[in-house]
């Protein structure tokens, strides 16, 4: 638990000569106010939160530290950052990384030392509520970290579950492999890890000593966190993990509303529903082809269904090929248009834009480097190690 201040707060001095009429001691506050005020502010963002307890030691000692607490709780997850790719650098800081909030747009330098030496999980599907998965270079040590409250804990090498051994430092099919496509909090204590590249899902425990095998070969894309569930597809439907099954297994969510799909997103709605985007390629001559989009909502109270939706009001979804999409509101950022699908298509990696409604679709361009647009069609598109 985190540690409180064991000194009382001094009451507010007398007005001085140099105080104004209106002037309050701020920083001693009575300690349920400060705490109120504490709470509308995580509420907010977790960032706001930590802005407030570096105000002044008084408001520290009243409010609850993060640090101690466990990573896996989701109270202080930063929900609505992401962590951009590429190193990142700013001047000779190696270790600053930039980060974006989706709800105000702020990007912000963020150290992060613990990145060195790390592949990071791309992507939505591979940051549950924000959190970062990263797996040790050499050692292949797990640690979830959050980049904004630098909370952390450590889980087991993951070398036993995969189909084959490194050769070398530079073993670039093993790093295709231990590559994490998708990753997830399922219950209270239980990480749940995808391996596209070696199709294989995996899960572990606080406490294991070790990881174990849930699924294999019959995963068709990565995993995706939602309200405290991991979700999957195969051939069977829409999946979620059991966490309280030992072993944890795989049942059924929803099942397909038709057959005829190559490509399954998930995207967190931000108001409460998982949204579930169905793919189907259409191949025509030499490499050129057509993708048409399905955009579902999965309804739990109707026995597990994905009821089809045309209508994303203020949302736009960005897609990439891995780890999950993000949905993003319009409201506060004019470059954003409504009810549309940003996604990546042909084999020079552009992005287009899809109108929901009537299907209308433009190539996407003009977008400058940095810029918001810029900055969610890159996470996305993010696949690789970093």
């Amino acid at each position: 638990m985190a540690s409180s201040s064991s000194e009382q707060i001094r009451p507010a001095a007398p007005l001085s000569a140099g105080h104004q009429e209106g002037w309050r001691d701020w920083a001693n506050l009575d300690e349920g106010l400060t705490k109120r005020m504490a709470e509308h502010a995580l509420a907010n963002d977790v960032a706001d939160y930590l802005c407030f307890r570096a105000v002044c030691v008084p408001w520290r000692n009243s409010t609850e530290d993060p640090k101690p607490q466990n990573v896996l709780h989701p109270r202080f997850h930063p929900r609505r950052w992401i962590l951009l790719p590429g190193p990142g650098r700013i001047g000779a800081a190696d270790n600053l990384r930039r980060m974006r909030n989706l709800s105000s747009g702020e990007r912000v330098a963020v150290n992060l030392p613990d990145l060195q030496g790390h592949a990071v999980a791309a992507g939505s599907g591979g940051s549950p509520g924000g959190v970062l998965v990263l797996v040790d270079e050499r050692s292949l040590h797990v640690r979830l970290l959050n980049p904004l409250t630098a909370q952390f804990i450590d889980f087991p090498s993951l070398t036993p579950v995969f189909s084959r051994r490194r050769v070398g430092r530079m073993d670039k099919s093993f790093q295709d492999i231990s590559r994490v496509t998708g990753a997830g909090i399922a219950g209270d204590s239980t990480v749940v890890l995808h391996f596209g590249f070696d199709n294989k899902l995996v899960s572990a425990k606080l406490g294991d000593n070790c990881w174990v095998v849930i699924s294999e070969g019959n995963l068709l894309c990565s995993a995706f966190p939602f309200a405290s569930n991991v979700y999957f597809a195969n051939k069977e439907g829409l999946m979620v993990v059991d966490a309280d099954a030992a072993p944890p297994r795989l049942v059924l969510a929803a099942s397909w509303p038709s057959s005829d799909w190559t490509m399954v997103h998930m995207a967190d709605s931000s108001s409460g529903e998982l949204l579930v985007l169905i793919d189907k390629v259409h191949f025509k001559h030499g490499e050129d082809y057509l993708v048409d989009h399905r955009v579902f909502r999965l309804d739990n109270k109707a026995a597990g269904m994905l009821v089809p939706t045309m209508d994303l009001g203020e949302h736009a979804l960005f897609v990439g090929d891995f780890s999950g999409a993000l949905c993003v509101s319009s409201k506060d950022f004019r470059c954003i248009i409504p009810n549309t699908i940003y996604f990546q298509h042909d084999r020079f990696h552009r992005f287009y834009v899809r109108h929901i409604s009537d299907g209308k679709t433009r190539l996407l361009f003009g977008t400058a480097n940095g810029s918001l647009i810029d900055d969610l069609t890159s996470y996305v598109a993010w696949n690789a190690r970093t």
